[in-house]
Protein backbone atom coordinates (compact mmCIF):
# COMPACT_ATOMS: atom_id res chain seq x y z
CA UNK A 1 0.00 0.00 0.00
CA UNK A 2 2.76 2.44 0.89
CA UNK A 3 4.70 1.60 -2.65
CA UNK A 4 1.06 2.74 -4.61
CA UNK A 5 0.84 5.71 -2.13
CA UNK A 6 4.43 6.17 -3.18
CA UNK A 7 4.79 5.76 -6.97
CA UNK A 8 1.42 7.99 -7.41
CA UNK A 9 3.35 10.25 -5.11
CA UNK A 10 6.24 9.84 -7.90
CA UNK A 11 3.65 10.41 -10.81
CA UNK A 12 2.10 13.59 -9.71
CA UNK A 13 5.63 15.15 -8.64
CA UNK A 14 6.49 14.22 -12.34
CA UNK A 15 3.58 15.72 -14.28
CA UNK A 16 3.66 19.00 -12.03
CA UNK A 17 7.10 19.51 -13.07
CA UNK A 18 6.67 18.69 -16.67
CA UNK A 19 3.91 20.98 -16.60
CA UNK A 20 5.84 24.42 -14.91
CA UNK A 21 8.84 23.74 -17.31
CA UNK A 22 6.18 23.74 -20.38
CA UNK A 23 4.90 27.20 -18.97
CA UNK A 24 8.85 28.33 -18.41
CA UNK A 25 9.32 27.70 -22.11
CA UNK A 26 6.53 29.29 -24.19
CA UNK A 27 7.09 31.57 -26.02
CA UNK A 28 5.15 34.94 -25.45
CA UNK A 29 4.93 37.35 -28.59
CA UNK A 30 6.26 40.41 -27.51
CA UNK A 31 4.17 43.66 -29.69
CA UNK A 32 6.13 45.84 -30.79
CA UNK A 33 6.58 49.34 -29.41
CA UNK A 34 3.76 51.76 -30.08
CA UNK A 35 4.72 54.61 -31.76
CA UNK A 36 3.25 57.99 -33.77
CA UNK A 37 2.35 57.42 -36.68
CA UNK A 38 3.74 60.03 -39.02
CA UNK A 39 2.23 59.79 -43.02
CA UNK A 40 4.66 60.11 -45.66
CA UNK A 41 4.73 63.23 -47.38
CA UNK A 42 2.35 62.91 -50.35
CA UNK A 43 4.26 62.39 -53.67
CA UNK A 44 4.27 65.46 -56.38
CA UNK A 45 2.01 65.12 -59.15
CA UNK A 46 3.23 63.69 -62.25
CA UNK A 47 3.76 65.63 -65.21
CA UNK A 48 2.42 64.09 -68.85
CA UNK A 49 1.89 65.81 -71.77
CA UNK A 50 -1.49 67.10 -71.56
CA UNK A 51 -0.83 70.43 -69.59
CA UNK A 52 -2.10 70.72 -66.23
CA UNK A 53 -0.21 69.93 -63.34
CA UNK A 54 -1.53 66.72 -62.58
CA UNK A 55 -0.70 66.12 -66.83
CA UNK A 56 1.91 68.98 -67.17
CA UNK A 57 4.17 69.65 -70.11
CA UNK A 58 6.91 67.86 -71.47
CA UNK A 59 9.78 71.07 -71.47
CA UNK A 60 9.24 72.24 -67.97
CA UNK A 61 11.75 75.71 -68.58
CA UNK A 62 11.56 78.82 -70.78
CA UNK A 63 12.70 78.29 -74.51
CA UNK A 64 14.49 81.43 -75.50
CA UNK A 65 15.06 81.99 -79.16
CA UNK A 66 17.40 84.32 -80.26
CA UNK A 67 19.15 85.78 -83.72
CA UNK A 68 22.50 85.21 -85.22
CA UNK A 69 23.79 88.49 -83.28
CA UNK A 70 22.66 86.75 -79.84
CA UNK A 71 19.25 88.94 -79.67
CA UNK A 72 16.37 87.21 -78.18
CA UNK A 73 13.71 87.15 -80.75
CA UNK A 74 11.26 85.53 -78.76
CA UNK A 75 10.78 82.68 -75.89
CA UNK A 76 8.35 80.24 -75.73
CA UNK A 77 7.12 79.65 -71.77
CA UNK A 78 5.08 76.75 -70.39
CA UNK A 79 1.86 77.14 -68.30
CA UNK A 80 -0.08 74.67 -66.42
CA UNK A 81 -2.59 74.62 -69.56
CA UNK A 82 -0.21 74.73 -72.41
CA UNK A 83 2.34 77.48 -72.96
CA UNK A 84 2.29 80.87 -74.41
CA UNK A 85 4.76 83.08 -76.95
CA UNK A 86 6.49 86.08 -75.17
CA UNK A 87 8.26 88.88 -77.30
CA UNK A 88 12.08 90.12 -76.07
CA UNK A 89 10.65 92.47 -73.72
CA UNK A 90 8.52 89.36 -72.28
CA UNK A 91 4.88 90.47 -73.73
CA UNK A 92 2.69 88.02 -74.07
CA UNK A 93 2.13 87.61 -77.91
CA UNK A 94 -0.29 84.66 -78.22
CA UNK A 95 -1.40 81.64 -76.15
CA UNK A 96 -1.73 77.98 -76.74
CA UNK A 97 -4.18 76.50 -74.96
CA UNK A 98 -4.04 72.68 -74.51
CA UNK A 99 -7.72 70.96 -74.87
CA UNK A 100 -7.26 66.98 -75.10
CA UNK A 101 -5.51 66.16 -78.58
CA UNK A 102 -6.16 69.83 -79.85
CA UNK A 103 -4.19 73.17 -79.06
CA UNK A 104 -6.24 76.61 -79.73
CA UNK A 105 -3.77 79.44 -80.72
CA UNK A 106 -5.32 82.45 -79.01
CA UNK A 107 -3.71 86.43 -79.37
CA UNK A 108 -3.16 88.46 -75.98
CA UNK A 109 -7.00 89.70 -76.77
CA UNK A 110 -8.48 85.67 -76.61
CA UNK A 111 -9.31 86.19 -80.09
CA UNK A 112 -8.74 82.57 -81.47
CA UNK A 113 -5.86 82.30 -84.17
CA UNK A 114 -6.08 79.24 -85.04
CA UNK A 115 -6.08 75.42 -83.98
CA UNK A 116 -3.35 72.53 -83.89
CA UNK A 117 -4.49 69.08 -83.50
CA UNK A 118 -2.75 65.38 -83.81
CA UNK A 119 -4.81 62.54 -85.00
CA UNK A 120 -2.98 59.01 -85.90
CA UNK A 121 0.23 60.32 -85.80
CA UNK A 122 -0.65 63.71 -87.95
CA UNK A 123 -0.55 66.95 -87.03
CA UNK A 124 -2.47 69.35 -88.82
CA UNK A 125 -2.59 73.11 -88.62
CA UNK A 126 -6.74 74.21 -88.82
CA UNK A 127 -8.50 77.58 -89.48
CA UNK A 128 -10.06 79.46 -86.86
CA UNK A 129 -13.62 77.92 -86.92
CA UNK A 130 -12.04 74.47 -87.36
CA UNK A 131 -13.27 74.35 -90.97
CA UNK A 132 -10.59 73.93 -92.99
CA UNK A 133 -7.47 72.15 -92.86
CA UNK A 134 -4.42 74.56 -93.57
CA UNK A 135 -1.33 72.31 -93.53
CA UNK A 136 -0.14 69.02 -92.25
CA UNK A 137 3.30 67.58 -90.62
CA UNK A 138 3.33 63.79 -90.73
CA UNK A 139 6.18 61.18 -90.12
CA UNK A 140 7.42 58.84 -92.25
CA UNK A 141 8.48 55.18 -92.06
CA UNK A 142 12.12 55.98 -92.14
CA UNK A 143 12.09 58.83 -90.01
CA UNK A 144 12.00 61.35 -92.55
CA UNK A 145 8.46 63.83 -91.60
CA UNK A 146 6.83 66.00 -94.86
CA UNK A 147 4.66 68.90 -94.57
CA UNK A 148 1.74 69.23 -96.82
CA UNK A 149 -0.98 71.86 -97.43
CA UNK A 150 -4.77 71.34 -97.37
CA UNK A 151 -5.03 69.80 -100.20
CA UNK A 152 -2.38 67.13 -99.60
CA UNK A 153 0.21 68.62 -101.75
CA UNK A 154 3.58 68.40 -100.64
CA UNK A 155 5.79 71.84 -99.35
CA UNK A 156 8.26 70.50 -97.51
CA UNK A 157 10.58 67.24 -97.09
CA UNK A 158 12.09 67.11 -93.80
CA UNK A 159 15.02 64.75 -94.14
CA UNK A 160 16.54 63.16 -90.88
CA UNK A 161 20.36 63.88 -91.08
CA UNK A 162 23.17 63.05 -88.74
CA UNK A 163 23.51 66.39 -87.70
CA UNK A 164 19.61 66.95 -86.98
CA UNK A 165 17.15 67.74 -90.12
CA UNK A 166 16.95 69.20 -93.70
CA UNK A 167 14.59 70.98 -95.06
CA UNK A 168 13.98 70.41 -98.83
CA UNK A 169 11.42 72.10 -101.31
CA UNK A 170 9.63 69.78 -103.20
CA UNK A 171 12.08 69.27 -106.22
CA UNK A 172 14.81 68.79 -103.35
CA UNK A 173 16.42 71.97 -103.18
CA UNK A 174 18.49 72.64 -99.34
CA UNK A 175 16.59 75.55 -98.10
CA UNK A 176 17.11 74.84 -94.21
CA UNK A 177 19.31 72.70 -92.16
CA UNK A 178 18.44 72.28 -88.43
CA UNK A 179 21.46 71.37 -86.71
CA UNK A 180 22.81 70.40 -83.03
CA UNK A 181 26.00 70.84 -81.90
CA UNK A 182 26.94 70.75 -78.51
CA UNK A 183 24.48 72.93 -76.73
CA UNK A 184 23.06 74.95 -79.02
CA UNK A 185 20.31 73.78 -81.70
CA UNK A 186 20.06 76.19 -84.67
CA UNK A 187 17.97 77.20 -87.76
CA UNK A 188 20.70 77.54 -90.51
CA UNK A 189 19.73 78.91 -93.67
CA UNK A 190 21.32 77.44 -97.66
CA UNK A 191 24.33 79.99 -96.95
CA UNK A 192 24.55 77.98 -93.59
CA UNK A 193 23.87 81.30 -91.66
CA UNK A 194 22.20 81.09 -88.52
CA UNK A 195 18.49 81.92 -88.74
CA UNK A 196 16.99 81.20 -85.45
CA UNK A 197 18.90 79.23 -82.58
CA UNK A 198 18.66 78.28 -78.58
CA UNK A 199 20.99 76.78 -76.09
CA UNK A 200 17.87 75.48 -74.13
CA UNK A 201 16.24 71.95 -74.51
CA UNK A 202 13.80 71.46 -77.97
CA UNK A 203 12.90 68.69 -79.73
CA UNK A 204 14.90 68.88 -83.26
CA UNK A 205 11.21 68.09 -85.55
CA UNK A 206 9.83 71.13 -83.18
CA UNK A 207 12.68 73.41 -84.21
CA UNK A 208 12.17 72.69 -87.78
CA UNK A 209 8.63 73.67 -87.27
CA UNK A 210 10.00 77.46 -87.25
CA UNK A 211 11.62 77.13 -90.44
CA UNK A 212 8.57 76.25 -92.24
CA UNK A 213 8.05 79.57 -93.94
CA UNK A 214 5.05 78.56 -96.34
CA UNK A 215 3.10 78.81 -92.87
CA UNK A 216 3.42 82.81 -92.67
CA UNK A 217 1.99 83.36 -89.24
CA UNK A 218 4.80 82.70 -86.38
CA UNK A 219 1.71 82.27 -84.08
CA UNK A 220 0.64 79.54 -86.46
CA UNK A 221 4.49 77.64 -86.73
CA UNK A 222 4.73 78.02 -83.04
CA UNK A 223 1.77 76.45 -82.00
CA UNK A 224 2.55 73.34 -83.84
CA UNK A 225 5.77 73.48 -82.59
CA UNK A 226 4.31 73.51 -78.87
CA UNK A 227 2.11 70.45 -79.97
CA UNK A 228 5.14 68.37 -81.43
CA UNK A 229 7.01 69.55 -78.73
CA UNK A 230 4.50 67.67 -76.24
CA UNK A 231 3.89 64.66 -78.04
CA UNK A 232 7.46 63.63 -79.37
Amino acid sequence: MKLQFLSLHLLLATLLLGCQETEDNTTHPVSPPVTDSVPADPAPPTKTSTGSESEGLLFADKIKFKNDAGDTLYSLKPKDDGAKLVDADENELVRFNLDGKKLKIKDASDNILGWVITTEGKYKIEDAAQETELFKLQQQADGDWKLEDGQGQLIYKIKLRDYGFELEDPSETSLYKIKRKDDKTSIRNAADETVVSTKDEIVLIAMACLAFDAVDDLNLRAGLATLVLLNE
